[in-house]
């Protein structure tokens, strides 16, 4: 999210929104300061963000700290993960994953979907704090329960695994399903294939064709693969060979082996379907 995201009560703010809109940068910057240290915790967050984004004004990391922090007191969600963010990724402070955590915590608390996230991949990954699967899933939870795709996703996949729950694959199923439909491609082509082997649902080779569609649309080669083995047996499409030529060839072009084998067998079988 980006400065000034959401509409303000306050003519202060809206000045300095107006201002920052037009590139008036210094102008939003002295709105914005004049606010900040009357105690305004808006404005305290967004001067943040403009002293650690340097946009118009000098980068000044140590300011962007200092006002972020005043407004965590008051319990700014934004500002507290703003913190967390600086100093997990070393932003103007010292790499220390432990304030992280704290940081994270404490905006995930005050309802911070992009926290609950980023704890999540932290806890996943194990490669900062002990891997813990299961804390992994709380947090994704959260998040995907406020329709965050990426946790959305992740949870399908975990449930599905059994990573951190029992495994569950009519709750992965729900799961690739909310994902899939804000049009996120790992869930439709999992989602797919869920359907299209049968896996927690009834096998619908028409649904199964209808994401994989969806995912083929956006590049990705094995959904490419799949639809093209469906148009050549006719499961689910009309039976095609020029379609499953089409497909084939597409994922072909990215280097996928199994659509240039397949390619090679239909155009020797079936040349005109080739052309």
């Amino acid at each position: 999210m980006g400065l000034f995201s959401s509409v303000y009560a306050k003519d202060v703010l809206l000045q300095a929104e107006q201002a920052y809109a037009n590139g008036k940068y210094l102008q939003a910057k002295k709105i914005l300061k004049r606010a900040a240290h009357k105690g305004n915790v808006l404005a305290q967050v967004n001067l943040g963000f403009m002293y650690e984004n340097g946009k118009g004004i000098p980068q000044a990391y140590d300011k962007a700290l200092f006002w972020y922090k005043k407004a965590a007191k008051k319990s700014n969600a934004k500002a507290q993960y703003n913190i967390g963010y600086m100093y997990e990724t070393g932003r103007g402070v010292e790499q220390n994953i432990t304030q992280a955590l704290q940081w994270y915590h404490k905006a995930a608390e005050n309802q911070s979907v992009n926290a609950a996230y980023n704890l999540g991949i932290i806890y996943y990954n194990g490669d900062k704090v002990k891997q813990d699967y299961s804390m992994a899933v709380k947090w994704f939870t959260m998040a995907a329960e406020e329709n965050d795709t990426q946790s959305q996703y992740n949870l399908g996949v975990m449930y599905e695994t059994g990573k951190g729950v029992d495994k569950n694959v009519s709750t992965a199923f729900k799961w690739y399903e909310k994902a899939a439909k804000h049009h996120y491609l790992d869930a439709e082509y999992n989602l797919a294939t869920l359907y299209y082997e049968g896996k927690a649902v009834t096998q619908d080779y028409v649904k199964a064709a209808y994401w994989y569609q969806k995912a083929a649309n956006k590049g990705d080669t094995e959904a490419q693969f799949v639809l093209g083995k469906m148009f050549l047996a006719g499961q689910g499409v009309k039976k095609n060979k020029i379609m499953a030529y089409k497909f084939w060839l597409e994922a072909a072009k990215r280097s996928h082996q199994p659509s240039q084998d397949s390619l090679d067998i239909l155009c020797k079988e079936s040349p005109w379907a080739c052309k």
